[in-house]
């Protein structure tokens, strides 16, 4: 788009489907507010700690300080925010309003990474809502870019005002036996986020014949609009990572995390809940992140 060539300053950049983002609270099956560590910004935790009456109290009595000083929810036996009720919905926000939230409830499931002059922003696709709303057009993904209407690019004019490569090639499945053994074993390396990841990779890797088989009937029914749109998104997320990174190692890295949730999607016949947690193990971790980026040349 020719009209982002005069732009000199820095702008932030949203996928177009942020005007129809809006959390599913106690519709969600995958609640943030289960399973992950939530920490409290300083500032947050000071005013939590002064509050009177008996939500004051209980504020006092969940939240935790580290060595470090920053501080945290306890989380309950079962790794659910004390403040989660059993129909899903914050007790904070009912009790005191949205405003009460700490940064971290505020802004998840947003990322916001920069790179050159633009500040890329998101859904991460741990949330099934941001997973929801990827997936419901069939169109190429384009841009938008805050505070200006007029200003939807495509992808590759993205990627052209960024000053990187601008072909991208769409998905396309690899169903030989050595990509799928190397796609595996690289997932199989990565730190799990829990046991059910690693037992589920001992699954597939011990009947990689059976994974390769359920592919090669996939890959007759497979939506290639979704996986052309995944692999957008995959990609657009690390594009931050440019000043670390070659291009070609951030496409490769795409290529195979894509190409892996074709794989599981093959497996379980559920493309979201594939896509959901594959960003639950990778995206969530800077660790499984940088380890693929490293390791992606396949």
């Amino acid at each position: 788009m020719s009209n982002m060539e005069e732009m000199d300053e820095i702008v932030t950049v949203w996928p177009d489907f942020v005007p129809d983002f809006v959390c599913k609270a106690d519709k969600c099956r995958h609640s943030c507010c289960r399973g992950w560590e939530i920490d409290i910004d300083a500032a947050t935790a000071a005013w939590y700690l002064t509050l009177d009456g008996e939500i004051g109290e209980e504020l006092r009595q969940n939240i935790v300080q580290a060595e470090d000083g920053t501080y945290s929810f306890r989380l309950t036996p079962e790794e659910r925010c004390p403040f989660l009720r059993a129909d899903g919905l914050c007790r904070l926000i009912l009790t005191l309003d949205e405003d009460a939230l700490c940064e971290i409830c505020t802004m998840h499931p947003r990322f916001f990474v920069m790179c050159g002059q633009a500040e890329l922003a998101g859904f991460g696709l741990a949330c099934e809502k941001a997973v929801e709303l990827l997936f419901a057009s069939k169109n190429p993904l384009t841009f938008l870019v805050e505070g200006r209407p007029e200003a939807r690019m495509e992808f590759p004019s993205l990627l052209l005002y960024l000053g990187l490569p601008s072909a991208v090639p769409a998905f396309e499945p690899e169903l030989c036996p050595e990509k799928i053994h190397a796609v595996l074993q690289l997932m199989r390396q990565t730190e799990p986020i829990d046991e059910i990841w690693t037992s589920h990779m001992t699954s597939l890797i011990s009947t990689e014949a059976k994974v390769l088989q359920r592919a090669q009937t996939y890959v007759k029914q497979f939506c290639q609009a979704d996986f052309d749109r995944l692999q957008t998104y995959i990609l657009y997320r690390q594009l931050g990572q440019s000043e670390r990174f070659d291009f070609d190692q951030i496409l490769t890295y795409t290529r195979v995390n894509a190409m892996y949730i074709f794989l599981e999607t093959a497996v379980t016949g559920d493309f979201h809940e594939s896509v959901r947690r594959w960003s639950e193990q990778i995206e969530y971790s800077e660790e499984n992140t940088d380890f693929l980026l490293c390791r992606a040349a396949l």
